[in-house]
C-alpha cells in the first residue's frame, strides 16, 4: 500500500436492536444520540469508571444516490506522567500533566447494503480499524439491547472480480497438487507437474514486468493457482489497482495442507484493504470510500 495513501479495511455490518435490523434511519438516529457521551471500552474500564470512548461527528450525505453516513470513534487520552530533566541538579522531576486530546479513525457506511470502511492508520492520532470498530461496538452496547457486528471480509466471488478486474502489482500464493478432487485441465496440468517431481507444497510471489500488470486472462498461471485454491488446494493473495485506481490489497489466509482444514481456513474473514489519496479533501476521500465500497460489494 502507498505510504501517501489512507488506508481502509473494508467491512460487512449490521446493525440491530434485539433479533430486529435497524434501517438507514434507526442506525443515523443511534448515531446522533450517543454522540459526544464518553463510556467505558471493557470490563476493567467500567470497573475503574473509566470513560475514555465516543462516538464523534455523525454525517449523512448522498453518494450516486445512496445514503451514506460518516463518523468518528475517538478515545479520550486520560492524564500522563512526563520526566523533566534539571541540567544543573543532573535529575529527572517527574509530574503528571492533563491530556485531553483524542485518538480516533474514520467510519463511512453505506447502511441500506451492510457494508462499511475504516480507517486503518494507527498512530499517536489514530486508533487503526480494529481498535477502533471494537470501541465502536462499547457505545453501541451502551443503547438497551443494541448490537453493532462487523466482520472483514472478502468473499471468494470479491477475490474472483479482484483477480479478473483489478491491475496486479503482487500475486502470492501457496498451493498443492489436487487429491483426489478433479480441477480444471489448466489446474490439473499443474498439479501433475507437481507430483511428477514430488513437490507437496509451492509457495511463491508473482510480480509484473516494470511499469506492466497482472491479471487473470483464463488460460495462465494465476488462473491454474487460483483454480486449485477454488477446490481447496491453495491460498492466494493479491495487490493491485482497482478499476478506479486505487491501490488494494486482499490478504492470504494461513495455508494448511489437509483440503477439509484448509477450506474451513478460507471461510474465515479475510481482510481487505484500500488506500485512498490522502492530499484529497476531506469530504473527497469520504466519498471516495464510499463508491470504492460500491464497486468492491457491487452495490447498484
Amino acid at each position: 500500500m502507498s505510504r501517501l495513501g489512507r488506508p481502509f479495511l473494508f467491512c460487512r455490518y449490521s446493525m440491530r436492536i434485539l433479533d430486529e435490523e435497524l434501517d438507514s434511519r434507526g442506525q443515523f438516529g443511534i448515531l446522533q444520540d450517543l454522540q459526544g457521551q464518553p463510556v467505558p471500552h471493557g470490563k476493567r474500564a467500567a470497573i475503574a469508571g473509566e470513560r475514555d470512548t465516543l462516538i464523534m461527528r455523525p454525517r449523512e450525505f448522498k453518494v450516486d444516490g445512496h445514503d451514506v453516513f460518516s463518523w468518528s470513534v475517538g478515545q479520550i487520552i486520560g492524564p500522563k506522567i512526563r520526566a523533566i530533566y534539571d541540567q544543573n541538579a543532573d535529575k529527572l522531576k517527574f509530574e503528571e500533566v492533563a491530556d485531553g486530546s483524542v485518538r480516533y479513525s474514520d467510519f463511512i457506511a453505506l447502511p441500506k447494503f451492510g457494508v462499511l470502511a475504516v480507517d486503518d492508520r494507527s498512530s499517536e492520532l489514530h486508533l487503526g480499524g480494529r481498535q477502533a470498530i471494537n470501541r465502536l461496538q462499547s457505545v453501541i452496547d451502551l443503547v438497551d439491547d443494541a448490537k453493532i457486528d462487523a466482520v472483514f471480509y472478502a468473499s471468494p466471488q470479491e477475490v474472483r472480480n479482484a483477480l479478473e478486474n483489478w491491475s496486479l502489482t503482487k500475486f502470492k500464493f501457496t498451493i498443492r497438487p489436487n487429491n483426489p478432487r478433479p480441477v480444471s485441465r489448466l489446474a490439473e496440468e499443474m498439479s501433475e507437474l507437481l507430483k511428477k517431481e514430488g513437490i507437496a507444497q509451492l509457495t511463491g510471489s508473482a510480480k509484473p514486468m516494470p511499469g506492466g500488470h497482472m491479471q487473470m486472462k483464463g488460460n495462465g498461471f494465476i488462473t491454474a493457482a487460483n483454480d486449485l485454491t477454488e477446490a481447496g488446494y491453495g491460498q492466494i493473495s493479491v495487490a493491485g489497482l482497482t478499476e478506479d485506481g486505487l491501490e488494494a490489497e486482499i490478504k492470504k489466509p494461513r495455508f494448511d495442507l489437509d483440503r477439509e482444514k484448509n477450506e474451513k481456513i478460507q471461510e474465515k474473514p479475510r481482510e481487505l484493504r484500500i488506500s485512498i489519496d490522502d492530499e484529497m479533501p476531506e469530504d473527497e476521500i469520504f466519498k471516495t470510500a464510499a463508491r470504492a465500497l460500491m464497486k468492491i460489494y457491487m452495490v447498484n
